[in-house]
């Protein structure tokens, strides 16, 4: 069987409310999520809990361009996002080079990693 789910997953730190919100997109492959809490194929406002608010927004999706639409059209300044990959071999998610967005595309970035 083969598995793919694309998180995303919108924080931002409560201490620095100025700072652009963080987004991360997490490449589930042959591996099924281990928290069912985001909804599927949109973002929705995430639940208050132990994140304390940090975490604001959380969506799992089938295709990465479900995944950047969604982004566009909730953070539409968003410039940058942080892409790992967790496969059903890993403990622990690897790191992907992150994508950019130049115009109205995004793509991969295979320079130096910066944080937002």
């Amino acid at each position: 069987m083969s598995y793919l789910t694309f998180r995303v997953e919108i924080t931002r730190d409560e201490w620095q409310p100025a700072e652009p919100a963080t987004v991360e997109i997490t490449a589930y492959i042959d591996r099924v999520p281990e928290t069912d809490a985001p909804t599927r194929g949109m973002l929705t406002r995430a639940a208050k809990g132990v994140w304390n608010s940090r975490l604001q927004h959380t969506g799992d999706f089938e295709r990465l361009t479900e995944a950047l639409a969604a982004i566009d059209a909730a953070y539409p300044g968003a410039t940058q996002i942080r892409c790992y990959e967790y496969t059903v071999d890993d403990e622990f998610p690897r790191e992907a080079a992150p994508l950019v967005k130049s115009g109205d595309k995004w793509a991969p970035n295979e320079g130096p990693s910066q944080p937002g």
